[in-house]
């Protein structure tokens, strides 16, 4: 029932790993240390009847061989008998038959015969057979009797007092429980401080965890002051406050760029507002002033709606409405739509693509209009669009290739970011807002995808995008 309430509190929640520590080392070595004691006193109760055995067994047999050297000598027999008897205290031996009843006594007094409750048992076979007798509440006996044949047969019983084993024992199951008792408080207190001493280093970690703040993701915990248990936990924590300190810090600079991309169409409009308002001026003057604010609404109206959607895309965790799409047609509706911009910029477009792909329609149109949109703006008089696909066993690769102008290579790991444009002075002529590759990255993850540009200054850009092959039979559970 203690063993039950001491589980029961092992496994109630919130409770201590000290505690939980403590109470398991402590239920632990009190098992052991009963264990132990247990055996120990079993192997000592039986070395002391195995003593007790051997002793009753030479008496038999000293006794029987008396009985057969003297069987026309009573008195000698007698002697022998009473001389056995004294030479080892709390030894008692006597020699009954079955029609003359008692018939020698090693001594005058005899506890297991005077009591009020003789010893009455025989023996029902010629082997020795042992018996534990008690004959008061303290007095405790050990008997052995032995039938041998003859005319007539004799019964030999020898008993040995065993009250002082007994009392022996009895104080060693005391020393037991005493003992266990004390070990079981020495454990929980000794667990409790080896526990808190193990823990310590727990504690030290969540002191330098809980004193970090924003400013200071900068710091790392691991090192090699760490336990083996805790040196992964303080790495992985490291590797959190890596990402986190990216992420504070590409949101600082999305709010810096925010801020930035912002303040230029403001100031824009302003400026032509206190123009516009200096002095009287004419109905076509105004209306230009309008129009050119309309471009800037345009431009900012574009932005806000690139940012909703980045910031949607980023927190959107339900599954895309995905469908198997015909990926010649789709491009043939974008390929259309631009085709008007091209001839006006006199550029080959050329759609290539052929087969299928699983993925949302709105989104992979949005995707490639980007690119085709920044191909369009970076290819020259006389250049080339290309849409193609490339296929394999677990995805489908969707190629957009341009003969522009290219991407240096120290821009071309930093197109994907907000805001940033390898060509400021087409975003001051309102021609972009840096969001386009940003946008395309987040819906190309969206679909579990990858997206890697391949580009030379001076002779094109190739924008690479990677989808995943979803199996007919997975549909249901990947494509809603």
């Amino acid at each position: 029932m203690f063993l039950n309430y001491v589980i029961k509190i092992l496994k109630r929640p919130g409770r201590s790993m000290a505690v939980r520590l403590t109470l398991w080392y402590a239920l632990l070595s009190t098992i052991l240390i009963a264990v132990a004691g247990a055996a120990l006193y079993w192997i000592l109760a039986e070395q002391l009847r195995a003593a007790d055995s051997q002793i009753l067994i030479s008496k038999i047999h000293a006794i029987h061989t008396a009985m057969r050297n003297n069987t026309d000598h009573f008195s000698e027999l007698l002697h022998e008998i009473q001389m056995e008897s004294n030479t080892i205290r709390g030894v008692y031996i006597w020699v009954s038959r079955s029609q003359e009843g008692i018939i020698a006594r090693g001594r005058s007094d005899n506890p297991l015969l005077d009591s009020n409750k003789p010893f009455d048992r025989k023996p029902k076979a010629f082997e020795p057979q042992q018996w534990h007798w008690k004959v008061k509440k303290h007095e405790h006996f050990q008997v052995m009797a032995q039938r041998f044949a003859g005319q007539p047969a004799s019964i030999i019983y020898v008993a040995i007092r065993t009250s002082e084993s007994e009392h022996f024992l009895a104080f060693y199951r005391y020393a037991l429980a005493l003992s266990i008792v004390l070990a079981l408080f020495i454990a929980i207190l000794a667990g409790y401080l080896i526990a808190r001493r193990g823990l310590r280093p727990v504690h030290q970690l969540a002191s330098l965890v809980d004193e970090l703040s924003a400013s200071q993701l900068h710091r790392r915990i691991a090192g090699d002051n760490w336990p083996s248990e805790l040196a992964t936990l303080a790495e992985n924590f490291d590797r959190l406050l890596e990402r986190l300190e990216d992420s504070f810090a590409r949101i600082s600079r999305f709010s810096a760029d925010i801020a930035h991309e912002l303040r230029t169409p403001i100031h824009i409009l302003r400026g032509e507002g206190e123009l516009a308002l200096s002095r009287t001026r004419s109905i076509p003057e105004y209306q230009a002033c309008i129009a050119s604010a309309m471009d800037e609404y345009e431009r900012l109206s574009r932005m806000v709606d690139a940012l909703l959607f980045l910031a949607r895309a980023e927190q959107d965790h339900n599954a895309l409405d995905k469908q198997q799409l015909d990926i010649h047609q789709e491009m043939a509706s974008l390929c259309s739509f631009y085709q008007a911009m091209a001839d006006e910029q006199d550029v080959t477009l050329n759609n290539d693509a052929q087969g299928s792909i699983t993925a949302n329609s709105d989104l992979l149109r949005r995707a490639v209009s980007n690119l085709l949109s920044n191909a369009l703006r970076h290819t020259p008089a006389g250049g080339s669009i290309r849409i193609y696909c490339e296929q394999s066993r677990e995805q489908v690769q969707l190629i957009v290739s341009d003969t522009g102008s290219g991407i240096a290579d120290a821009d071309l790991d930093r197109v994907f970011d907000r805001f940033y444009s390898a060509d400021a002075a087409r975003m001051r002529r309102g021609q972009g807002t840096g969001l386009g590759l940003a946008i395309v990255q987040s819906i190309v993850h969206l679909h579990g995808g990858k997206i890697r540009l391949k580009s030379v200054a001076g002779k094109g850009t190739t924008a690479i995008l990677s989808f995943p092959i979803i199996s007919k039979d997975n549909n249901d559970d990947n494509i809603r």
